[in-house]
């Protein structure tokens, strides 16, 4: 009978036994290969068809931590490497909080680094009395740096530092085999560097006895001088021997002019300050100098006498003084020297003459070396304040004063010129003229006026003389006032004003065509302010415009005198000296017309003139 099928469940389903020819084999691969004995870690081997094997390497064996002898051999990296450590010498720094005797603390630690597994482990050598628990910092293990790659061998070197869960360690020797095992993989090593200064070492290396057993010298050494006051020994056994000092050097004090310069910080000045040195106790203070005109209050004593500590120490001395060396000494202070004093450097450029014959006699310091220095600056002049244009309102001195000051005062006026120049008045005859702005009507063509500059405070006023059946009312034409000149904040002056001269009076030009009598003669009287009046300027110049050209000036002033009188008027000399090509101004010509009529009939002599011109007289 037939066995009834088997359900198709979990468990109960099989597969068919694979058959096995001659030519198959099921042997397991051999992952260990045997080097001398010892077994290690090879290929994995496979078996062909025929019966051969064939090794798969699994991983390169081959590690940062063998040498080149290494690599050339045949034994495992576990044999090569056994009991070889490289061991590198560092430290790291920990705070330390609530104690005045330091900040932080120096830790000096041993890194081991295992050849054969590229493992490490960190010790601390124990200390005696130290309070801290020491020996066996991390334990053995691979660590792994910051991006979790393990640390090896090529990382570790004299000047590295390593990460090491959270501690930053310093690396700054190493032992002579592993400085030998980096040097056959290749690696050069620094040389040592030196571990740095521990605070509580230095507190402790002041307050311990010598190790030949003698305690310190009381004289130097506070708890030594504590103890054996206590003890009863006499004050003058255990202090310095101050006594002799102050009777050889009483009422002997030594003088610098100091400079501190702190304005590279804000709201920093340039102060001067005088250095006095007691050689009687050996201390200082600082005299702040009073300037005129500084601004600051007058309290001299910047520093009041004392040691002058060279520097803040970081932990205080049992009893609170303070040494010899703590302290700057005359040793410190030169000329051109810099000193560090409550943390302000002050320069010193000069001292008194007792300082320098103290040194002299002393220390036998050079003459040179005496001489004071510069230290004067150039003095930087400020800018000055744009002033905004004027506006039109009020006087422009008005407009001056809101801007220089907060509370404006009337501007000051010149009470010399209003007292001595008051009754002058320069009158001119002028006619319009075509400006940029303004252009002339038929009518405004033969209007003539009359403007007045009164000397006193340099103002302008313009009349226009009435003038039957034109059409125009005559009268005054413009209120005395400041004139300034266009486009820019200047007034016109009394040089401005000169005959054939234009002034442009709020955008209407006006051209100066003649003087009256008074006007000539108060500034031919004064040339020497109108410059324009000055007859011997204008000969000085028509001598140098004349040079190889007398024949043609000569020729050219003929040519004028059509009566041939011999004689020229003030027109006919203004014509003959354009034709003749010279640069010159017509009231220029005025007042060397009026100088060379001599008979004041208003015309000059032509051979006089050119005489003149060619003589020099």
């Amino acid at each position: 009978m037939a066995a009834p099928p088997i359900p198709m469940l979990p468990g109960y389903t099989v597969t068919a036994p694979i058959v096995p020819t001659p030519d198959s084999t099921f042997k397991k691969g051999q992952t260990l290969n045997y080097t001398k004995g010892y077994a290690n870690e090879g290929g994995l081997m496979q078996v062909e068809g025929d019966g051969t094997a064939r090794f798969e390497t699994l991983r390169n064996t081959t590690t940062a931590t063998q040498s080149k002898t290494a690599l050339n051999s045949t034994m495992p990296k576990w044999v090569e490497l056994d009991r070889k450590v490289l061991r590198f010498y560092g430290y790291f720094k920990e705070s330390v909080v609530e104690s005045r005797l330091e900040n932080h603390r120096v830790r000096k630690v041993v890194i081991y680094y295992y050849l054969a597994d590229d493992t490490m482990h960190v010790a601390e050598p124990k200390q005696d009395n130290s309070g801290l628990p020491q020996g066996v910092f991390i334990k053995r293990h691979q660590l792994n740096k910051e991006d979790e790659t393990p640390y090896t061998c090529t990382d570790l070197f004299i000047g590295a530092k390593l990460v090491l869960y959270g501690r930053t360690i310093f690396i700054v020797d190493c032992d002579d085999f592993t400085r030998s095992h980096m040097q056959d993989m290749g690696i050069e090593l620094a040389a040592p560097e030196p571990y740095p200064s521990d605070p509580i070492d230095l507190y402790k290396e002041t307050y311990k006895k010598k190790q030949t057993g003698i305690p310190p010298n009381p004289r130097v050494d506070d708890l030594t001088r504590f103890l054996e006051a206590k003890l009863g020994k006499p004050p003058n056994v255990l202090e310095e021997d101050r006594l002799r000092q102050f009777l050889e050097n009483n009422r002997k004090v030594l003088r610098f002019y100091c400079l501190w310069d702190d304005r590279q910080s804000l709201y920093g000045d340039r102060r001067p300050y005088v250095l006095h040195y007691f050689l009687e106790d050996d201390t200082g203070e600082l005299l702040e100098t009073n300037e005129a005109n500084s601004g600051r209050d007058p309290f001299p004593v910047f520093l009041k006498r004392g040691p002058l500590l060279k520097e803040h120490h970081m932990f205080m001395s049992v009893t609170n003084r303070t040494h010899k060396d703590q302290c700057y000494s005359p040793d410190d202070f030169r000329i051109g020297a810099r000193v560090q004093i409550q943390n302000r450097n002050f320069f010193i450029f000069d001292c008194d003459d007792f300082t320098r014959q103290w040194y002299r006699s002393i220390y036998h310091v050079d003459e040179e070396e005496l001489r004071p220095l510069d230290i004067a600056e150039d003095i930087t002049p400020f800018a000055q304040p744009a002033l905004p244009p004027h506006n039109g309102y009020g006087l422009l001195e008005d407009t001056k004063q809101n801007c220089t000051s907060l509370l404006p005062k009337p501007p000051k006026k010149d009470f010399h010129k209003l007292m001595n120049k008051d009754n002058i008045i320069l009158r001119f005859s002028a006619r319009m003229v075509e400006t940029e702005r303004f252009k002339l009507s038929v009518a405004d063509r033969d209007r003539k006026f009359i403007v007045s500059y009164f000397m006193a405070d340099d103002t302008i006023s313009v009349y226009e003389p009435p003038v039957r059946n034109c059409g125009i009312i005559g009268g005054k034409f413009l209120e005395r006032s400041r004139i300034f000149k266009p486009k820019v904040e200047e007034a016109y002056m009394y040089f401005d004003l000169f005959v054939g001269g234009v002034v442009d009076i709020h955008h209407r030009g006006f051209e100066l065509l003649e003087a009256d009598e008074y006007t000539y003669t108060y500034m031919e009287n004064n040339r020497h302010v109108f410059v324009m009046a000055d007859a011997e300027a204008l000969l000085r110049s028509l001598r140098k415009q004349i040079a190889g050209r007398e024949d043609e000036v000569r020729k050219c002033f003929i040519n004028i005198d059509t009566d041939g009188s011999g004689h020229l008027s003030g027109d006919e000399l203004e014509a003959a000296l354009t034709h003749a090509d010279f640069k010159f101004t017509r009231h220029q010509v005025i007042a060397l017309r009026r100088r060379m009529d001599r008979d004041k009939n208003g015309t000059i002599d032509i051979e006089e003139f050119l005489a003149a011109l060619k003589s020099g007289e």
